[in-house]
This record gives C-alpha cells, sequence and structure tokens, in this order.
C-alpha cells in the first residue's frame, strides 16, 4: 500500500498569557482574575481576549493560505475557556475539535491542543505527568489523517494501553498505522526565582518528554512526531527531532520582549520523517509601540495590575510540515 500522508498541514503554537475564566476556582491560584479582584477580570474582558484569540487563528491562515489543522496553546484555565474559544467564536463554523486535560500546576494554567474535524481524527489521549512538583502536564495527542484508508493492523502497544474515548470498539485493533500523527504540546517550568534554581525543574520536563519521544523512535523509527511548545528557554533541544528555525521580521525577531530583549522561547521539534518551515506570526495588531526601550512588542493583556488590552505577550510561531515523500506498506 502507497500512502500519502497529508501533503501540506500547517500547525500553530501559542502561549496565550493567563487565558483564565472570571470565577473563583478555590483548588487553583487564580484569586487575581476575578471581577472583585485588583485586576478586575470580568466576563466582558473574558469575552475580547476570547474572541481575539479566533480572531488570530483565524487571521493566520493568511500565512500560508490555509487555516492551522493544529493549534497548541500555552496557559489555559480549563476546559471551559477551550471550549468558549472554540465553540463561542468564529472558529464554531470551522470545525475545530479540542483537546485538553487538567494539570497539577500550582497556578491552574495547562496547555491544550485544537485540531481540524475535517482533516485529522484523534486515536488517543495522555498527560504525560512531571514528578516531584507541580507543574503542567505535556499532552501527548496521537492522530491520524482522515483521508487514509483502514487497513487491519493490530493497534500499537503503547495506545492499546490508553484507550480513550476518542476510539471506537471498532477503531482498536483496525487503525491505518501508516496514518498516525504523535503530537506533544508542552509548557515548561518558568525561569521564576531565577534560570539557574528553576534548571532542574526544566530538566526534569525535558526528561519525561525525551522518553516518550524515544518511545516511539524506538518502536517505529520512521514515525512522524510534532513538539511545539513554551520551553521556557532559547537553547534548547529535543533528541532525534530537528527544529526548523523559524523565519523572522525585523522588529519581530522573537517570540517574547523582555527588558527591551527579544527571545525565541517558544520552539517546534520534528522527526525526520517530516519536514517544516517555521515562521513567527507578527500581525501588527498583535504588536504595540515599546516606549521603553524603542521598537515594537507584543501587546500584552495586562501591565501589571492594569489591562491593556492585548492578547499575549508571546508571539505565534507558525509551521508548515509536509511528509518526506511516500511511505510504503
Amino acid at each position: 500500500m502507497i500512502c500519502v500522508w497529508l501533503e501540506l498541514l500547517v500547525a500553530m503554537f501559542w502561549n496565550v498569557e493567563n487565558f483564565f475564566d472570571p470565577f473563583d476556582d478555590p483548588l487553583k491560584n487564580d484569586d487575581e482574575f476575578t471581577a472583585v479582584a485588583a485586576r478586575h477580570w470580568t466576563w466582558a474582558r473574558f469575552e475580547h481576549k476570547r474572541d481575539g484569540l479566533a480572531q488570530t487563528i483565524v487571521a493566520a491562515a493568511d500565512v500560508w493560505g490555509t487555516l492551522p489543522a493544529l493549534v497548541g496553546l500555552a496557559e489555559v484555565e480549563n476546559t471551559l475557556v477551550v471550549s468558549q474559544l472554540v465553540r463561542k467564536t468564529l472558529l464554531e463554523e470551522l470545525d475545530y475539535g479540542y483537546i485538553h486535560r487538567e494539570s497539577p500546576d500550582e497556578r491552574g494554567i495547562d496547555v491544550a491542543l485544537l485540531y481540524r474535524k475535517d482533516l485529522l481524527r484523534v486515536v488517543a489521549v495522555d498527560s504525560l505527568r512531571v514528578p516531584g512538583f507541580a507543574t503542567r502536564d505535556i499532552l501527548y495527542v496521537t492522530l491520524r489523517d482522515k483521508r487514509s484508508g483502514a487497513v487491519d493492523v493490530p493497534l500499537p502497544e503503547h495506545l492499546s494501553a490508553r484507550a480513550t474515548e476518542h476510539q471506537s470498539a471498532a477503531e482498536r485493533g483496525r487503525l491505518p498505522d501508516e496514518g498516525f500523527l504523535h503530537v506533544f504540546v508542552v509548557h515548561l517550568p518558568s525561569k521564576r526565582g531565577g534560570a539557574r534554581a528553576s534548571d532542574s525543574r526544566r530538566e526534569a520536563a525535558l526528561g519525561v518528554l525525551q522518553t516518550a519521544v524515544d518511545s516511539l523512535r524506538a518502536r517505529d523509527a520512521g514515525c512522524r512526531i510534532l513538539v511545539m511548545g513554551d520551553f521556557n528557554d532559547e537553547d534548547c533541544a529535543v533528541g532525534g527531532l530537528a527544529e526548523p528555525t523559524p523565519e523572522a521580521g525585523p522588529d519581530t525577531p522573537g517570540t517574547l520582549k523582555y527588558h527591551g530583549r527579544w527571545e525565541r522561547i517558544d520552539h517546534f521539534f520534528l522527526s525526520s520523517s517530516l519536514k517544516g518551515r517555521a515562521k513567527i506570526f507578527a500581525p501588527p495588531f498583535l504588536l504595540e509601540k515599546d516606549a521603553a526601550y524603542l521598537g515594537v512588542k507584543p501587546r500584552r493583556t495586562f501591565v501589571g495590575p492594569r489591562h491593556n488590552g492585548g492578547l499575549s505577550d508571546h508571539l505565534p510561531i507558525m509551521l508548515k510540515i509536509e511528509a518526506n515523500g511516500e511511505k510504503i506498506r
């Protein structure tokens, strides 16, 4: 059998900076994002941000002429905010599905994945827990190209062990192996308290990711793996995977601007079975003048306690990926 897997697929990753609902959750440290707190985080302000995020995802279609098939998000509070983004905005008519799992992060922020249901079907979902301290789980989603034909092959052991609500009984044991794409969405621990003090936490989270990637590659050296996320570090790598260097404009050479210096801490990593071209997505509506350090900077939602009306302190990154030729079975 010859299978060409998704001739063109566009992915997007974006740290959406504290995408909280305005309701107090007694189990999370979200008190500052309520209407009665100093930030005055109201439902109207939430809706403004929600709608702006959706408009940005749609605007990203201008980069390569097609809507992102995958959108990884960081700093989302819960399933409510993700479902609001997909179901209560202009994304509703574009047939996106979403995946979110609660993690033990102290601030109550997680990662999530949106996917185009017309192109992709979710096979399985897992949350990879980082042991030893409370942080974001790594979201691991296995998808397949809906256009590939069904083939009588046994479901890989690592998937059958974690069957989810996305799988029907008929599909288990009858899935097109050549259609799998393994996606990891990552938000590594921040450098709060200093880079050196937090290095061990990021290394622990990277170790969990690396173990999962190594396990997939040991089973199938030609498997398709896409890692996307906020690594809170410019100098990082995932063993066995390659990073396409994103194209950037002269005014926005990074995804985050800190004290006047641009940093690129958001990354894509690809297995050798995929090739990709990356860009930093920096439309004018995501930017504002940097009065303190000149140039421009991302227009964030808050500057201290003051509502700034922007969407995020990060710029999104975009990726166009293609399979490296045909896979013959």
